[in-house]
Parts: structure tokens; sequence; C-alpha cells
């Protein structure tokens, strides 16, 4: 090589490095991988937010996936929700054994290998593990790597395709309680997903007063409430563990109704037996009833209890909702906290958006029965 061809080849070389160096300061000093180039998800996802309600907590994760995710659709988000409402009731700080530092943890209930994922990505990012922001960046992050498999459920126009979907191809749960991850999915897609018809009729239903009046044939008061029945249901709250299969009898909650095991298993009609049970009123013996021998003896026999109407309805009355023989997940009770009001009505139930006793709000609860089913308000008698 000639001196005159080694200075001319110095000098390409010179200001191929200062392209170099200006292309980093000028394109943030990272080259476009091909997932980058191939997934709009892998845009800066960098996200501020607190854990907030469980409907602030679902609307920023509604909009934060979606905005990520090409092609997400509203059906697929829900079913994604549904599941974390599931593993975690939508708490990014939620822990399933605190005492084991690879037990599920935050909203996908992450665990073993995925937890300690999760927890040095908290690390290399500055911030802690149960950050909201921090997890829906992970989360991502695993769509994008890991658990990309799971990215096509969230691309279905089925809610429940799509939470099936992602508990089989994300959550992978040892049980899955798809009842309770369907109850939720359909509720929250009413909440967000405004294009389905099914879920928008159920929430016009729920909070129309006249349209929830029209399907009711109630008869007369015998009676009043009695606020004993809702210190009896409340005292249960955070007890209990919904079975799976759905069934009850005394034996599943320890066999003395007034000594029940907290840790023991029952769902919706057992709860409300119970606590009519404890509060000194007539139900049946060992439980020995459902949701539609619920109704049919509120509207018929009158052993337990006495149809009122939406009006009467108060704290301490029971409302059932049956979807044709009301069996099984085709049928929900629970105890009105306080007087009817319509769909915010505050209930004390088992199950509907948990697995332990809980308090919630009637629309949260009955949501996925609305859509046909036939509403009964109750009052119980008293032994």
């Amino acid at each position: 090589m000639n001196k005159k061809a080694g200075s001319l080849k110095w000098i390409v070389g010179l200001l191929t490095v200062i392209g170099l160096m200006f292309s980093l300061i000028l394109g943030g000093g990272s080259a476009t991988n091909q997932c980058d180039s191939e997934n709009s998800q892998n845009a800066d996802t960098s996200i501020q937010v607190d854990s907030k309600s469980k409907e602030e907590n679902a609307k920023v994760i509604y909009d934060y996936v979606g905005s990520h995710i090409e092609g997400a659709t509203p059906q697929g988000l829900v079913g994604m929700i549904a599941n974390f409402e599931q593993e975690s009731q939508l708490n990014p700080a939620a822990i399933e054994r605190p005492n084991d530092p690879l037990s599920g943890h935050g909203l996908a209930q992450w665990t073993a290998g995925r937890t300690t994922n999760l927890k040095n990505f908290a690390s290399e990012k500055g911030k802690e593990w149960s950050d909201l922001g921090l997890q829906l960046e992970f989360l991502l992050h695993e769509l994008n790597g890991s658990e990309k498999g799971a990215v096509s459920a969230l691309k279905v126009d089925s809610v429940e395709e799509a939470t099936e979907q992602w508990q089989i191809k994300f959550e992978r749960a040892g049980i899955p309680a798809m009842g309770n991850r369907l109850t939720y999915a359909n509720k929250w897609y009413a909440k967000l997903g405004s294009s389905d018809p099914a879920a928008g009729n159920a929430l016009s239903v729920a909070s129309d007063g006249e349209a929830i009046s029209s399907t009711l044939e109630c008869g007369s008061s015998v009676g009043g409430a009695d606020g004993d029945i809702v210190a009896s249901a409340r005292k249960y709250i955070g007890w209990f563990h919904y079975p799976n299969p759905i069934a009850h009898n005394l034996a599943m909650i320890g066999g003395d109704p007034r000594n029940p095991d907290k840790e023991g298993r029952t769902d919706c009609s057992g709860f409300v037996w119970l606590a009519l049970e404890n509060a000194d009123y007539k139900v049946p013996p060992n439980m020995g009833w459902f949701t539609g021998s619920m109704t049919a003896d509120a509207r018929g026999s009158h052993q337990w209890l006495n149809e009122v109407s939406e009006g009467e309805a108060d704290a301490g009355d029971i409302v059932i909702v049956n979807q044709g023989g009301g069996a099984g997940a085709n049928g929900h009770t629970a105890v009105l906290a306080e007087k009817w009001r319509g769909k915010d009505t505050k209930i004390i139930q088992m199950g509907g958006n948990g697995n332990i006793t809980n308090e919630d709000t009637f629309n949260n609860s009955f949501l996925s029965l609305l859509n046909g089913g036939d509403i009964c308000f109750a009052r119980p008698i008293k032994k």
C-alpha cells in the first residue's frame, strides 16, 4: 500500500467513526433490533403511575397495553385484565405467600424464575418491584421475549376465548377457576370495551332501574328487613374459599354453622344460608338450597323467603339472579348491605368478584348474569 492510499483510508475511517458518534448521540445510543422493527410495543415503555383503586388500575393497564400492542382488541385486553384480577385483585403489591420470596408476586402473580426476573428488572430500572408502572414495563418485556406467545391472546375478538387463551398462554394457573375469570372479563368488557353488544346491553339493564323493574313481578312485603342479617354476613368478610366445582354443605365449613372453619369452602348460596342461620332466620337443613330453589321458594311455598318489590328491597334482604334453572355458574345470590338504589347498591357475597367472602356492588358482581337473567329480591323469614 502506498503512502497516499494509506492516508486516504485513515481519513475515511476517521469520518466513519465521527458519523457513528453522531448517530449514537442523535439516535439514543442503541440500534433497533429485529423485534423492535416488527413490534410497535418495543417503543419507549417507561411509565410513571401509582397503584390506585381496582377500576383505576384496570383503566391504566387497558390503555397502556392497548397502546403498545399493535392489533390488541378490547376483548383481548379485558381477558388479560380479568386474569390479573383473579390472580391479584389488580393489586401490584400482592404476594401469594409473604414468607416465600419465589411465590406469586404482583399483578400477574409472577412465580419462581419469573419472580426473580421481575425483581431483577426492577433493580435495573431503579424501581420497586411492586410499582405498577414497573410491572407494566416488565409485562411488555415478557411479551417481547419469553412470553411472546401470549400476544395472540390480546388480538382475538371473543371475550371468552381471550380470557381462556391468556390463562393458558401467560398465567398457566394450577387451578384456573375459569368461571371467576370469565365473570371478571364480562364486567370489564362492559366498563371498558363498549363495542360488545351483549355486555353493553347488560350494563344498560344494570344501570336502568325501569329496565330491571320490568323483569320483576314481586309480591307484597312480609315483615321487614333486619340489620342483624347484614351484621351476620359482614363478620365473615375475608373468610372461606370458593369451591371448584361449585358446591356447599356443612361439612365443607367444619360441620358447625355456629362455629364455622374460616378456611372452609362454600359457594354463594351456602354463604347466604350461613348468614341467615346465624341471624336466626329460617333456612333448609344442611344448606339444602341453591339459587334456583331460593327464587322458587320466594315466589311459591315461602318456607324461608318472601319475594319483595324492587322499591321495598332493603338492607338484609337477599338478591338472587338466575339464568335458566340457576344451577352452578348460572345463578348468583348475595345479601343487600343497604337499601336498594340500583346498580351501585352494596352487597355482601361469597364469590362474585373473588374467591373469598367480600363486599362489592351489585353491578360488579352480577353483571354477567343480567343479560336475560331473572332478578328476584327476597325477604328472609324469622324463625
